[in-house]
């Protein structure tokens, strides 16, 4: 074969003379039409091989993401943890879908070089002959493929983009509570567990009273019938409370607690929420009644949430979206 145009490619000379002249026999015997076919076929191997590798480089800064992600956690110090955990979680999971879907498209390139790789000289003529089916080489299909990558990177954007503003004002909303807890007006789960039953009470009915809710009575005594604090909602909703303060190391609250509040809070005080408050906790057969009778435990992190943080009484017990419901 001759070649009629200039070049700086030589052919290469081994050491093994039989090596070299079965080299030379080879491109003296080759056609124009091997010389393009070989060279097209290198040039497909080429772009599948850049596709493939435009996919590698997004699929290592995604793994490197979803690994940092783990790493996230929120502080458990803060009434926002479970939202932090939830943001944490939902940049995870949105990481871990794209990983997966780069790792597919990778990895569906990366069969196509592979199979072009594969492909015996003899066979190039024939494939690259006129009107030959493009889809024979497998090239054609990662043309899809390569269009999804600057989306997915641009989707990554945005993933890491909303996780960055969610945390940030989660951090802006931890800020105003931690200031909140800095004043006079928290109080910490350690001073429950040092106040007097009496003091627990009105300690509940000052704090329902921040609220903005209108407290009726402050206290219970000895007929009061399983209401210590009542309050009614600026919508118009009455709020009974049951107190019951434990001296710190004390056993849970059982179901009896939340008979007693269920036979007396709806049916003689016409609540409309019925909340059994304590700086201890309840047990398991009191959480199944009191959830059967629609009945709001408040205690420990709830408890701190609502006293500590400053976080409203209503938000506490996810009951807002029902005062909007009826405000509009």
């Amino acid at each position: 074969m001759h070649i009629n145009w200039k070049s700086n490619v030589a052919l290469p000379s081994y050491d093994d003379a039989e090596l070299t002249e079965a080299l030379n026999r080879r491109v003296r015997d080759a056609t124009d039409d091997d010389l393009l076919s070989s060279f097209l076929h290198y040039a497909e191997g080429c772009v599948a091989m850049s596709a493939y590798t435009d996919f590698d480089q997004l699929l290592t800064k995604l793994l490197a993401e979803e690994t940092d992600s783990r790493k996230l956690h929120g502080d458990d110090d803060s009434p926002l943890k479970f939202e932090y955990r939830q943001a944490n979680y939902r940049l995870h999971r949105d990481l871990t879908a794209e990983v997966t879907k780069a790792q597919k498209i990778r990895d569906e390139i990366g069969n196509v070089w592979h199979a072009l790789r594969s492909a015996t000289p003899e066979g190039l003529n024939h494939r690259y002959r006129p009107n030959a089916d493009p889809a024979e080489s497998g090239l054609d299909s990662i043309g899809p493929l390569i269009r999804a990558l600057d989306p997915m990177w641009h989707r990554l954007c945005i993933i890491l983009a909303q996780h960055r503003d969610t945390v940030h004002e989660l951090a802006l909303r931890d800020a105003e509570f931690q200031a909140f807890a800095a004043t006079a007006g928290s109080i910490t789960l350690e001073q429950f567990n040092g106040m007097a039953p009496l003091e627990f009470e009105q300690a509940v009915a000052n704090l329902t009273q921040r609220d903005g809710h209108v407290v009726e009575q402050r206290h219970g005594g000895a007929r009061d019938l399983g209401a210590d604090v009542i309050a009614t909602t600026p919508d118009g909703r009455r709020i009974v409370f049951q107190c019951k303060h434990r001296r710190p190391g004390g056993r849970p609250l059982g179901s009896p607690v939340i008979q007693t509040l269920n036979g007396t809070a709806r049916p003689v005080h016409n609540a409309d929420i019925v909340i059994a408050v304590t700086n201890a906790s309840f047990t398991t057969p009191a959480h199944k009644l009191a959830a059967e009778q629609e009945i709001h435990l408040l205690f420990g992190e709830q408890l701190r949430k609502w006293a500590t943080w400053g976080v409203p009484l209503l938000s506490v017990l996810e009951l807002e979206a029902s005062l909007a419901m009826r405000a509009a």
